[in-house]
């Protein structure tokens, strides 16, 4: 008797091992609040794996609870907070969406918390895997989209001043990408390839602390371009703008060379082409006699006859 005993607890303890979630007959609440209740608990506990079991529960088993409501974003806050940053995005958007009333969504948090799942879930520094810089910026750009439209929607939430320094750093990481790019072509000598990228940098990624880097770069792509003006105005602008940085005092000396070797300034010295090459077209098909090669494809006996015919 002791051994079917001892057999039938190991079993049991066996099966509450395997678990997975919560047993419905057993483990849910007979209402809305007390199973939203229950997820609460397990969100708090950090088990959340259960939690969604339970606010989901709650969603599809009372659909119209004022509970529901909060079900849902409970379980977008426990996929952010497992590190599930695409769904959790979806999912504060969806909620923003669908409930426009809603506390969380009038101060902008829900819209802000969908900027930072899209920030989280752009590639982070990794000892086996090249630097953030070097892969995909998807992501980062996605960010950019939703503080857009949380800045659009909100812009008296409590929210702003974080969802401003969130910005300041993805547009910090998308500058550090267009300079790596804009630095490999450098090094395998294709100024044209880089230039866009420097411009793009200087233009839509000023003001963030990497300013000095970007007009020293690209007003030496413009010298390798022989755009001597437009190099003369980008060093004077990065002297006069970051005297004291070491790239200021570099712009110095190249703005010497650039009088030394090419003269004052001259707005109407010629400069290099840079229009796209046009595409060639193909070379056209040759003309076909069609004579030629009906009497090519006549068996050979009939073209003999027709010879001794003739």
């Amino acid at each position: 008797m002791r051994r079917l005993c001892s057999a039938a607890l190991a079993v049991g303890l066996s099966l509450a091992a395997c678990k997975t979630g919560p047993n419905l007959s057993t483990d849910y609440g007979q209402t809305a609040r007390e199973n939203y209740e229950l997820a609460i608990g397990e969100f708090t506990d950090k088990d959340y794996e259960e939690a969604i079991q339970y606010a989901d529960f709650v969603r599809i088993r009372f659909p119209f609870s004022r509970y529901a409501v909060e079900a849902e974003l409970l379980i977008a806050r426990a996929e952010f907070a497992q590190g599930n940053y695409t769904t959790s995005q979806d999912q504060f958007k969806q909620f923003y969406k669908l409930h426009p009333t809603h506390k969380h969504v009038l101060n902008g948090w829900c819209a802000y918390m969908a900027a930072v799942s899209a920030y989280m879930n752009a590639p982070e520094g990794f000892f086996l895997m090249p630097p953030h810089y070097q892969r995909d910026q998807d992501q980062l750009q996605d960010a950019l989209v939703e503080l857009a439209y949380f800045f659009d929607h909100y812009p008296n939430s409590p929210m702003h001043p974080l969802a401003i320094k969130l910005q300041d750093e993805v547009r910090r990481r998308l500058l550090e990408h267009e300079l790596y790019v804009a630095k490999f072509y450098l090094d395998r000598d294709r100024p044209e390839a880089a230039i866009g990228r420097l411009e793009t940098a200087h233009k839509s990624y000023s003001g963030i602390g990497l300013d000095a880097e970007v007009l020293f770069l690209l007003a030496l792509t413009y010298l390798k371009m022989d755009e001597i003006e437009l190099s003369r105005t980008t060093f004077a602008e990065l002297q006069a703008q970051h005297p004291k940085h070491h790239h200021g005092r570099q712009a110095r000396l190249y703005l010497k060379y650039i009088q030394d070797t090419y003269g004052p300034a001259d707005a109407s010295r010629k400069r290099p082409d840079r229009s796209p090459p046009r595409p060639v077209a193909p070379p056209r098909p040759k003309q076909v006699d069609e004579e030629a090669l009906k009497a090519k494809g006549k068996p050979k006996a009939a073209l003999e006859g027709r010879t001794g015919s003739l």
